[in-house]
């Protein structure tokens, strides 16, 4: 039976990145994996396979905020529309509200109008720099005027909270990504996580009632809440993103039989935020080939909300 519901997380320490959904969902693979045992993982991504998708996830996504759905811009003529639709192009949330306000008929001119930029720029999380020195791997001793910079994000307000929203289609794997989910929160997300980076606080809940009227319904295009790709999706309006993946857990380390094959093949997905036409297949796919190790996965399923729109739109990049 179909469920949706979310994760709430809360930062308890610098994070490395706002994690989008393959990068979720490849660390809780991992610890079903430290869990539970490489078979149950196996099975786990057989399902995807078998077209049956047990289970989807969305990006990191601050709470109270949607993804703003992509769509062409008018011409403006005056100055002031311009520096406008500048910013709303910049723009990656809306708040629900706003959202469900304009989902059945959605009107880009009319909502700038409505837009609380100061607000929604409160939401975006504040960036710090790290300066170390560098460590040499062969004598363990710092090397003699070589630093490198991390960068790191932390909550610009206090109680900031993020949803990962899910939808289960089959509860068979229920409780063993749940468990394996919250093991990854507390043992960190992203990199540097053996540093204690990517610490949350975490807990489950059910969607609000205008999260239900927003997922409730149905239209005739839709915004994904996920990086995507997928020959099945049809796009509307999109940016795209080349990612250059690396292995996690064990591999990361030592790569694969031995060998320092620890980088995926670069792969080109639709950012979050990207806008399709509906069909009737599936959004997206478990992409296979992304590394010389067969068993190497890359989750890119959209997860879709839907919205109608009634002006003239054109495709672009």
């Amino acid at each position: 039976m179909k469920r949706q519901y979310k994760y709430i997380l809360k930062p308890l320490s610098l994070f490395s990145d706002i994690f989008s959904a393959d990068t979720i969902f490849g660390t809780v693979c991992w610890y079903i994996r430290f869990l539970y045992g490489e078979n149950t993982l196996i099975s786990f991504l057989k399902e995807y396979d078998n077209n049956s998708i047990p289970i989807i996830i969305s990006s990191l996504i601050p709470q109270g905020y949607m993804y703003k759905p992509q769509l062409t811009f008018t011409l403006k003529d005056s100055i002031s529309e311009i520096e406008s639709d500048k910013k709303l192009k910049n723009l990656k949330c809306i708040s629900l509200e706003l959202f469900e306000k304009y989902q059945k008929d959605y009107n880009q001119d009319l909502l700038i109008q409505e837009l609380n930029l100061p607000e929604i720029e409160k939401i975006e999380p504040g960036q710090i720099d790290i300066t170390r020195n560098s460590i040499s791997r062969i004598t363990g001793m710092v090397r003699k005027g070589v630093l490198f910079t991390n960068s790191y994000y932390y909550n610009n307000v206090d109680g900031m909270c993020y949803n990962v929203y899910v939808t289960e289609f089959d509860d068979s794997y229920s409780d063993i990504f749940k468990n394996a989910f919250f093991t990854a929160c507390q043992m960190g997300f992203g990199s540097d996580a053996s540093t204690g980076k990517g610490i949350f606080d975490v807990k489950i809940d059910e969607l609000d009632v205008i999260e239900k009227n927003i997922f409730g319904y149905q239209g005739k295009y839709f915004v994904t809440l996920s990086d995507c790709a997928g020959q099945n999706l049809q796009p509307l309006c999109y940016t795209t993103i080349t990612k250059y993946g690396k292995l996690g857990g064990e591999f990361s380390q030592k790569g694969i039989n031995g060998q320092l094959l620890f980088n995926k093949k670069p792969i080109v997905l639709y950012k979050a935020g990207s806008t399709f036409f509906t069909t009737n297949g599936k959004n997206g796919k478990l992409l296979n080939n992304v590394h010389t190790d067969y068993r190497i996965r890359q989750y890119a399923y959209a997860y879709p909300v839907y919205f109608d729109y009634s002006n003239d739109v054109g495709i672009t990049t």
